[in-house]
């Protein structure tokens, strides 16, 4: 691959969210957010114990990103970028107050908060294409949070994958409590940390393509993905791959719209079994194959 298709930045989370054109989307092909309390008991952590150790600079990994004319499309660390900005709209709900009478430049009131979720108030810092609803739900708990509203989901409520808003909620819900235990002064010196001494290499990828190459490539390296997962980011690669010289822009989404409706369907008609999505891809090779799957899985 050649170097000039990519870029990284090593950003903190005070210019990974705050610079004029930190606007990031989640395109339809990305699966919804899934995150429930493992996942995000982890990540915070590892912030918090960074921060009580005074780490100078703490490294919270990477992301792949593509530009798409104004905006930044997330190819891998839509995960993380969402939990972290639960986090904000937590931290801002909680305590309006926050760093209100502090001196320091690099201090993170209230107005930056609004500015790291909302820019001028206006325009989301990040977006949810991957339904509709989604964005609707994100919008509705967390960006305009009433923490009164802020319970833990039931149990059944999280299992639905099709459906993030419980799992929204309940990553908030984390927070919530975790916020509460530190108090306002103790929280704003986190949050200070948070965002000034919290670093993400951002790979910014000149088109969606090589985006997608890069992640199968990372992922190699051990990121944690499903076989279907790498499935689904090929067949994305082979279709830019395809039609990008060929046809237009427009056509080249109506490609992918197609592909992801396609892919839903599938998701749809398997998720009343107990399969998921990779065993269904093992299944189908077998099926190709020719051969017995039992027998090679046991043997396996």
């Amino acid at each position: 691959m050649n170097i000039e298709t990519f870029e990284p930045s090593t950003l903190n989370l005070a210019q990974l969210f705050g610079n004029e054109g930190s606007f990031y989307k989640i395109p339809n092909y990305q699966r919804p957010y899934k995150w429930t309390d493992e996942q995000v008991e982890q990540l915070w952590a590892d912030i918090l114990e960074a921060y009580e150790n005074e780490t100078a600079d703490y490294f919270l990994g990477s992301i792949i990103t593509s530009k798409n004319g104004n905006d930044i499309e997330i190819i891998d660390g839509q995960q993380r970028m969402t939990t972290l900005m639960i986090l904000f709209c937590v931290t801002r709900s909680m305590y309006k107050d926050i760093n209100l009478n502090s001196d320091d430049i690099t201090s993170i009131d209230k107005d930056r908060l609004d500015n790291f979720i909302c820019f001028r108030g206006k325009t989301e810092r990040l977006k949810m294409l991957t339904d509709p609803q989604y964005m609707s739900d994100f919008k509705s708990t967390i960006i305009n949070m009433n923490l009164d509203n802020i319970i833990k989901p039931k149990n059944k409520d999280l299992r639905n994958d099709e459906n993030p808003k419980a799992k929204f909620i309940n990553t908030a819900f984390i927070f919530k409590e975790k916020l509460k235990e530190l108090g306002e002064e103790k929280t704003g010196d986190f949050i200070n940390y948070l965002f000034n001494k919290v670093f993400i290499i951002r790979i910014d990828c000149k088109d969606t393509s090589s985006a997608i190459k890069i992640f199968q490539i990372l992922n190699d390296r051990g990121l944690d993905l499903s076989a279907a997962d790498l499935i689904k980011s090929s067949l994305l690669q082979n279709i830019n791959d395809k039609f990008r010289e060929e046809i237009g822009k427009g056509c080249l989404k109506s490609e992918i719209d197609e592909f992801i409706a396609n892919w839903r369907n599938v998701e749809n008609n398997i998720k009343d079994t107990d399969l998921t999505m990779s065993d269904a891809f093992v299944l189908y090779e077998y099926y190709l194959l020719a051969q017995n799957p039992k027998k090679v899985l046991l043997m396996s």
